[in-house]
């Protein structure tokens, strides 16, 4: 796999809207080729008021580069659509629910034209750690630029490199 787009959301609660996206660029070797965080205030976003306390305790301070949730998916898409064409695979660390759902309204956001630019297959790092026997709900060790956790583009880093470490443990154990 040549280019890997990974992308993580912060959202109101696991059911909530989406206010935040991070992602990475990488290629084949891992090199980082870009990397963005596109944000909105938590405020603009829907979702319950008991979700809203978690977020605010737990999700470092974002700066609103947009006003709203639909923006922010408006300019993902974007650089979605970009990478897509030039070959890249979306992952996520564990895609459902929030990425899934994040995923899920920018396709309805862009109507019938966005139908069937969506990712497929939308590649899922829990999985692959699944497959190693590893404990998906467990915390793994972080590396500086992997930090803090639930920040959007920190947690996209961390599943670029879990992604790579992981299917090349996998391609590895297939070969042998």
């Amino acid at each position: 796999m040549s280019l890997l787009f990974a992308f993580d959301i912060e959202s109101i609660g696991l059911h909530g809207e989406g206010f935040a996206v991070g992602y990475v660029v990488v290629d084949a070797a891992g090199a980082e080729l870009e990397a963005a965080t596109f944000a909105c205030s938590p405020d603009a976003a829907q979702g319950a008021d008991s979700d809203r306390e978690w977020v605010a305790q737990n999700v470092p301070a974002q700066i609103a580069t947009h006003a709203t949730p639909r923006e922010v998916r408006a300019v993902f898409w974007q650089r979605w659509l970009h990478w897509s064409a030039l070959g890249a695979h979306l992952v996520a660390d564990c895609a459902w629910p929030v990425e899934a759902r994040f995923l899920a309204a920018c396709v309805e956001d862009h109507g019938v034209a966005a139908h069937w630019q969506g990712p497929y297959p939308l590649l899922d790092v829990s999985s692959l750690s699944a497959a190693l026997g590893i404990d998906t709900h467990a915390a793994v060790e972080r590396k500086p630029h992997e930090l803090p956790a639930h920040d959007p583009l920190a947690d996209a880093r961390l599943c670029a490199r879990l992604w790579r470490n992981y299917s090349q443990r996998i391609s590895a154990t297939i070969q042998a």
